[in-house]
């Protein structure tokens, strides 16, 4: 905090060169009538930036502040009256935040977000057909192990292990020598994922999965063993595990439109009923007239 107070009181120094400040006041710059304050940047720069960095970012964020001000002041002076006047504009922005912060009200008091797994698979059974996939979606185990591990071999001849026996053992031996080890909670995971705990991009990670269920890579410090005991193809529907998060989001978003529809209805009607919109509207047709 005392280097940023020391490198306000040297920019005060050299602003007081060209401005006017009023006497008492912490100004660290102006722009015609308006000041900017040590108050107001004062969690500006973090504590251990070296001074001149320090420097460089205050007059970044000093001209980032007057130039909204330049402009304005430029605007009033350069721009015809009519174009100047914007008060259709605020009222339309006034009147659609408003509208906004009322619609979330009304939802937040309202909605149901519980969705059941009855309505999930409802919802899934109906809509499967319509569902895709961009990569695979698999059960995966990936072991990141350094090369020069004890253990390497064992684990080598263990990762693609189907027994409850075997897995325990390999999980043992995991936690004990792996740098990770990572079996996505026994669920469901888009290929990506598992992509990124290897040194291997998702096309790489793809065609090696077109003609088995595991991959063996390295680098220069680790050997990397992943196991794929599923796996359902790009082409492929994703399993109703997989897709439930986002059917749980599609349901409650559906939700919120009925309600904010609903809302719409009852505000037209009870209008109509009070007398609040009055058409003057001839529909009847020409023909009739």
């Amino acid at each position: 905090m005392r280097a940023i107070t020391t490198i306000l009181l040297l920019l005060l120094v050299s602003s007081c060169r060209f401005l006017e400040f009023r006497s008492g006041d912490d100004v660290v710059a102006q722009v015609g009538d308006r000041y900017l304050y040590k108050e107001d940047i004062r969690n500006l720069i973090p504590a251990g930036t070296p001074y001149g960095d320090s420097i460089t970012m205050l007059r970044q964020y000093v001209n980032s502040w007057a130039l909204k001000y330049l402009i304005v002041e430029k605007a009033e002076s350069q721009l015809l009256k009519e174009d100047k006047d914007v008060t259709v504009e605020l009222e339309d922005y006034r009147n659609s935040l408003l509208a906004y912060r009322y619609e979330k009200l009304y939802i937040d008091q309202r909605l149901d977000t519980l969705v059941t797994n009855e309505e999930a698979r409802s919802y899934y059974l109906a809509n499967s057909s319509n569902i895709s996939l961009n990569n695979s979606v698999v059960k995966a185990r990936v072991i990141k192990i350094s090369a020069k591990s004890p253990n390497l071999e064992r684990i080598r001849s263990l990762y693609k292990a189907v027994s409850l026996e075997d897995i325990d053992e390999l999980e043992k031996l995991c936690f004990n020598s792996a740098d990770r080890y990572n079996n996505f909670n026994n669920q469901w995971a888009d290929l990506s994922q598992v992509a990124r705990e290897m040194p291997l991009d998702l096309y790489s990670c793809e065609r090696e999965l077109e003609y088995k269920q595991y991959i063996e890579t390295k680098d220069s410090l680790y050997n990397y063993f992943a196991f794929f005991p599923e796996r359902i193809k790009p082409d492929g529907t994703p399993p109703f595990e997989y897709y439930l998060p986002r059917i749980k989001e599609i349901i409650i978003s559906k939700r919120k439109q009925n309600l904010i529809s609903q809302l719409e209805k009852d505000l037209v009607r009870e209008a109509h009923q009070k007398n609040k919109i009055k058409t003057n509207i001839n529909d009847t047709p020409k023909n009739e007239q």
